[in-house]
């Protein structure tokens, strides 16, 4: 008892917590028994900020939900969201042992949240599902309003998630499902909900707009102005916050542009600008300015539309808003090439270099580890050769001392000993350089990847209430991006260590080839759409290969990235498949620039020679060469033909998988 006392004294007597220490003292509580458990129990309960509350009157079961419901709240306010997770596991399991639907309710609304902020989507709507059923119930038993408030909530929760997910059909229906529910609005609080409801609605009735045409078009734009026009009204009129006035602005505005009303779109953007001016929401600020380009852009007012996206980078920039970055630049790029084709190639080039430095680092990181690796190959091949000829110059130098007399050759043996040992000590110094790189390349990729998930939550934590559903799912799909990305680099960098100790820990596993060439193409969507290329995945739907997909993944993307670079705005970029007995032989083939012979050359003996795309792309040259070594190692091939001027064909083979 007096150890358990000191070790609390001692955690209580740290300026900041950790949740761990809070964590392991209720493991303690699991464990302890009678008045320890109590004392355990209260200190855990002035740890999360509450006074003491337990006494020997309180049952172990009640004394265990009240301490799971203070950590669970301790670790949602400080969004560590993994345990808010596994504590409400464990409280709602315990509230349905004896039957308490309305704590059970609770904990699965707040474990849907949790679920939600994670990223893990399915769970959520699963979590909000059995809070409205467990509301359901309670309403059913006694009806009581705010059982309904509740199951609105979590409905609308839910909607938001499937039109992230474009689902909105789906969306759709739950949204008027919350409508229908709200009824004729007694309260502010009532008509700010709807408000919501309608707002909601409306952004997903604008974004099927825009898959449509002609009267269904018409019809759905039309819709969103009614419901965004009886939202703005209602947040004016019934003091809802600024932040969301101004976001009802926003999304009225497109409504009205759409609509073919683009006076009235400016002139409620331009009050909307002002207001996010006045309540310095300066993401808000970035977020008009973009939309200003685009209607800009619409009226073909081109240098306008290019002035505004300037201003939204400078907000941007300014504020780290990545994803208002990117799609200013983007958008600059589309207005500039409408009238000054070299200052639109440049937006496209910071656009370029802007998605490689957060979003595409993976084939980066691989090729830098692979250039290092080619570095130490080359100086230990030095090394070696160094050691062979210091074999023989000694056995020289013992003829010497034969023919010339001992005093001469100990001379000449001192003398070709020093160089040799000095030569010796630079090419170890350049192997240990080039150790120390590879440890800065690994700590680099990893922690700018770190660094741009970072940036992404602490904007998502700072704005998440004046967040609507199209930025969080915006931010969501960063995040999940990055957390891929990060994913693949750790990967890399382990595959690569194992690699040179000489080991291969990456299995092989069947896949459908077709599918698997049909996703990686499509990562390249924004590429191929800029420079209007078509492309033609001719490999059947009956492909099945086993294989390891890492480095197919890999070969393939460097290939199929090769080819969009250098091939002209206009053209085509074929992938096609051979069966050749126990093998597949993938095709990429292109109507680009084409290599010349001298530099086909080059690439044939595994030389690294950078070169430039069609548009300026940068390219490194250690693609091809990162591509070929891969498929060596994995016992495949890889085979260049190509003429200058007449496209490239580059093959590799990957296994079939039996039959």
């Amino acid at each position: 008892m007096r150890c358990l006392s000191f070790m609390v004294l001692f955690l209580l007597a740290n300026v900041s917590l950790l949740a761990s220490e809070i964590d392991s003292l209720y493991n303690v509580f699991l464990a302890s028994k009678g008045e320890m458990a109590i004392n355990v129990a209260n200190e855990i309960a002035v740890m999360t900020g509450d006074t003491v509350c337990f006494t020997e009157d309180i049952s172990a079961e009640q004394m265990n939900e009240a301490v799971l419901k203070k950590l669970i709240y301790w670790h949602f306010d400080r969004s560590e969201m993994t345990e808010v997770v596994n504590y409400a596991k464990i409280a709602i399991d315990s509230y349905e042992k004896r039957g308490d639907l309305f704590d059970a309710a609770g904990c699965y609304n707040l474990l849907g949240v949790a679920y939600q902020r994670l990223g893990q989507m399915n769970e959520a709507i699963e979590s909000y599902n059995q809070c409205n059923a467990a509301m359901t119930l309670l309403n059913e038993q006694e009806p009581n309003p705010f059982y309904e408030k509740n199951i609105r909530y979590t409905t609308n929760n839910m909607a938001n998630i499937y039109s992230s997910m474009g689902e909105n059909d789906k969306a759709e229906e739950m949204f008027m499902r919350c409508i229908d529910m709200v009824g004729e609005p007694q309260e502010d609080d009532d008509y700010l909900d709807l408000a919501t409801y309608l707002h909601n609605l409306a952004d997903v009735y604008l974004t099927q707009a825009e898959g449509m045409e002609g009267e269904p078009r018409k019809e759905k734009v039309e819709k969103a102005v009614s419901l965004m026009e009886q939202a703005y009204d209602y947040s004016v009129n019934h003091g809802d916050r600024p932040g969301k006035v101004i976001q009802r602005k926003i999304v009225l505005s497109r409504a009205y542009f759409a609509n073919g009303q683009a006076d009235n779109a400016v002139g409620l953007l331009n009050e909307a600008l002002q207001m996010a001016k006045d309540e310095e929401e300066s993401f808000r600020e970035a977020e008009i300015e973009i939309l200003f380009g685009k209607f800009a852009f619409k009226q073909e007012k081109y240098q306008e539309s290019e002035a505004h996206y300037q201003k939204a980078m400078a907000l941007a920039k300014e504020n780290g808003y990545d994803e208002c970055l990117r799609q200013s630049y983007l958008g600059a790029y589309e207005a500039s090439r409408m009238f000054d084709p070299n200052k639109a190639l440049d937006y496209l080039e910071q656009s370029v270099a802007y998605k490689d430095s957060i979003f595409n680092e993976k084939q980066q990181a691989l090729i830098r580890d692979y250039q290092v690796k080619y570095d130490m190959a080359q100086m230990e091949h030095e090394l070696d050769i160094q050691q062979r000829n210091n074999k023989l110059k000694a056995r020289e130098i013992l003829a010497l001392i034969l023919l010339s007399g001992l005093l001469v050759a100990i001379v000449v043996i001192l003398v070709r000993l020093v160089r040799a040992r000095k030569k010796q000590s630079e090419i170890l110094e350049r192997l240990n350089q080039t150790q120390q790189r590879i440890l800065s390349v690994a700590s680099h990729d990893v922690k700018t990847s770190v660094l741009a998930q970072n940036m992404v939550l602490k904007m998502v934590n700072e704005h998440y209430e004046n967040l609507d559903h199209e930025e969080l799912k915006e931010k969501l799909s960063m995040l999940k991006k990055g957390s891929d990305e990060l994913k693949d680099k750790l990967y890399n960098i382990l595959h690569w260590i194992s690699g040179e100790m000489g080991k291969d820990a990456v299995p092989s596993e069947e896949f459908n080839l077709s599918d698997f060439i049909g996703k990686g193409i499509s990562l390249h969507s924004e590429e191929l759409k800029y420079k209007k290329l078509s492309v033609e995945n001719n490999i059947p739907k009956s492909c099945v290969c086993f294989d390891k997909k890492n480095v197919v993944d890999i070969v393939f993307q460097n290939l199929f990235s090769n080819a969009i670079k250098f091939t002209p705005q206009g053209g085509t970029i074929k992938v096609s498949s051979i069966d050749d007995g126990d093998r597949v032989w993938v095709e990429v083939a292109d109507t680009g620039i084409g290599i010349g012979q001298e530099r086909l050359q080059q690439l044939t003996h595994d030389t690294v020679t950078p070169s430039q795309g069609t548009q300026g792309e940068r390219g490194s040259g250690i693609g091809l060469f990162v591509s070929r070594q891969l498929m060596v190692k994995n016992g495949g091939q890889l085979i260049i033909e190509s003429a200058e001027g007449q496209g490239t064909t580059i093959c590799f083979n990957v296994k079939k998988a039996k039959v």
